[in-house]
């Protein structure tokens, strides 16, 4: 496809429209300013007309292109509102507390958990449905148990544990799983990790198919239906000693004038 112009000459003209009719502006500006300077002492019957056929078709391009100037002004900020709200009521849903419980795939997030998340196809939109698609980062306010693991907070391709556990299945590399590839095995060797509290767990989850096609267009799963399956998942090693999970805070605004709330829809996925 070959791009098309970003402007057209029409839009150019329209756009310059007002630079042209400040221009204008400014020179009747100073041609009156000379005329009335170099006449000021003449009487008013013998001063020369200021008004006639040119300065007046200036001056009408001249207003013509000032009015055009404040409807585009007022436009622009139109413009910057909205982006602003957009960006207001994005950022809402991309960083918040849970307000109900909420089924996402196989997992149950209860009500108060401090969500972090990115949705592509969150245009900022007044309304959206409720929806972890794109969760990156979660923290509890009391354990869950995910993947068999009781945990305060998950992200960043581990858990945090919540207490001292046993944790399984135990999975390690294994070059030789698939000549010239390898793959990630159930390790022979630990049939689980003596894990404490605090440590932070490896996890393992194996590739999803996903419809490229579909997902383009409308995104991946959300709710139940999403592939959040940590029934697949395994683990790797325990690491003590390591930073918590880092879960930004949520958004608190300051909400841009306009704003309204709530931020989510009234079609929750969460129901069946």
């Amino acid at each position: 496809m070959i791009p098309g112009p970003l402007f057209t000459l029409p839009m150019l003209l329209l756009l310059l429209a007002p630079w042209v009719a400040a221009g204008l502006s400014l020179w009747l500006l100073l041609r009156g300013l000379f005329w009335w300077l170099r006449h000021r002492h003449t009487p008013a019957s013998e001063r020369p007309p200021f008004w006639h056929w040119l300065v007046v078709v200036v001056a009408i391009l001249a207003l013509a292109g000032d009015l055009w100037g404040l409807v585009l002004a007022r436009k622009l900020v139109q413009i910057e509102e909205a982006v602003t709200l957009r960006a207001h009521y994005r950022e809402s849903r991309q960083r918040f507390v849970l307000p109900e419980d909420f089924r996402y795939g196989e997992q149950l997030f209860p009500k108060g958990t401090l969500i972090n998340r990115y949705d592509a196809f969150d245009n900022g939109e007044r309304q959206r449905p409720l929806g972890l698609r794109g969760l990156s980062a979660a923290r509890f306010t009391q354990p869950v148990q995910i993947a068999g693991a009781w945990v305060s907070a998950i992200g960043n391709g581990g858990l945090e544990l919540a207490r001292d556990q046993l944790l399984g299945p135990v999975f390690h590399f294994d070059p030789d799983a698939k000549p010239g590839y390898g793959a990630w095995v159930v390790d022979p060797k630990r049939p689980n990790l003596q894990c404490r509290k605090g440590d932070i767990a490896s996890l393992h989850v194996p590739l999803i198919d996903y419809d490229i096609q579909a997902e383009f267009l409308v995104g991946a799963p959300d709710g139940p239906k999403a592939r959040y399956r940590p029934s697949q998942w395994g683990f790797i090693d325990c690491q003590e000693g390591k930073p918590a999970i880092e879960v930004q805070p949520a958004y608190e605004g300051p909400a841009p004038p306009g704003a309204q709330l709530p931020v989510w829809g009234t079609l929750i996925p969460n129901e069946d």
